[in-house]
């Protein structure tokens, strides 16, 4: 049973409930005049509606977050109206004013302002939606341009291969073993790299779902990091990669977090300079810990900045080089961190990850 999604449909239920109490207090007690049957009408309007709502609502595939978006605003409508009218109510009661049927009076006017909070909450839900369904749709053409790209790319290379294999590139003898050999490391690199491609391609897609990788568990990115070591490297064997952290805080992301890290520090790796020198520090900073990724290189082009720092849509002309970066910020932010990159003036590139740290005291 998942109690966040009751709390919410019982919220919204209870106050039906609430109205309809009231209205049914009304009908015992007797109503006079045509204007007290439309006030009493609309209370029990308004109170069957909430209190169908709770239950349908329960049972409806509006996720449980949404839910209680809406139930949340619902509430709010209700201690606000609450708070208004006790301070109206004392204010009449000061001057020696005298408002009829008080307790009706009030009700009506508490449940069109919960009526109107609801709507409200479900056109914040609706553009929260939007949002979402605009952030996985740009999260799909990038996966796609690179999926394409990298494919079209192996394919050629592998075509060409076969071409050599077949006789122009390796001829009979040594030379052609060793022809041979090279041509057998090129392809299991292609390999490689359309296996990396294939596991960058997972996680994004669990990113989609929203599953699988909403892993919560601590960990510490610098002490993993390490232990990857020889794994970063692996394609940089010139490469260094220098690890130092201040006092080894741990972040709430498991494995994925450091996964996106480690994209950002290959990415340093490939492009930091020849060779490349790569630094990365870890600090705690207040309630965050802040992870520095530097090279030498030339660092992140003004095009590439604006599409990590200021969330600027990808273009056909304008997009990211690399898949990598794309999957580091998408899992940083899902895990409420944020990815920032820079370039320095005399040179070197910085990408900058802030995550809440495990411990928030």
């Amino acid at each position: 049973m998942d109690l966040r999604r009751l709390a919410a449909a019982a919220t919204i239920g209870i106050t039906g409930i609430g109205l309809l109490g009231v209205a049914s207090r009304s009908l015992v007690e007797g109503i006079q005049g045509i204007a007290g049957w439309v006030v009493v009408g609309s209370v029990l309007v308004l109170g069957v509606s909430f209190t169908f709502a709770g239950p349908v609502l329960y049972r409806s595939s509006v996720e449980s977050e949404h839910l209680l978006r809406v139930a949340g605003w619902n509430a709010l409508g209700v201690v606000v109206t609450i708070a208004v009218l006790a301070l109206v109510a004392a204010f009449q009661a000061a001057t020696g004013g005298r408002v009829a049927a008080p307790l009706l009076s009030g009700t009506v006017i508490l449940g069109v302002s919960a009526f109107a909070h609801v709507l409200i909450g479900v056109n914040d839900v609706r553009r929260i939606r939007a949002r979402t369904v605009a952030d996985q749709r740009q999260k799909a053409a990038v996966v796609n341009r690179f999926v394409r790209h990298d494919l079209r790319h192996a394919a050629q290379l592998l075509i060409g291969y076969s071409d050599q294999l077949r006789g122009e590139g390796v001829v009979d003898g040594d030379d052609g073993d060793a022809g041979r050999d090279g041509l057998a490391d090129r392809v299991a690199s292609i390999g490689r790299d359309l296996s990396e491609t294939q596991s960058r391609v997972k996680i994004i897609d669990e990113l989609l779902d929203g599953e699988g990788v909403d892993d919560r568990s601590q960990v510490v990115v610098s002490a993993a990091l390490k232990r990857r070591h020889d794994e970063l490297i692996d394609y940089h064997p010139n490469g260094t990669v220098r690890i130092d952290s201040d006092g080894e805080p741990a972040v709430l992301g498991g494995d994925h977090v450091v996964t996106a890290v480690g994209e950002l520090v290959e990415n340093a790796l490939q492009y930091g300079g020849d060779p490349s020198d790569v630094r990365v520090r870890e600090t705690r900073a207040g309630r965050e810990v802040e992870i520095r990724v530097l090279d030498d290189g030339d660092g992140f082009p003004e095009s590439e900045r604006a599409l990590i720092n200021d969330d600027e849509v990808e273009t056909q002309l304008r997009h990211s080089s690399g898949m990598g970066l794309w999957l580091a910020k998408w899992v940083i932010e899902f895990h409420g961190g944020t990815l920032s990159v820079g370039t320095y003036p005399d040179g070197g590139g910085e990408a900058t990850v802030r995550l809440p740290a495990a411990d928030r005291s």
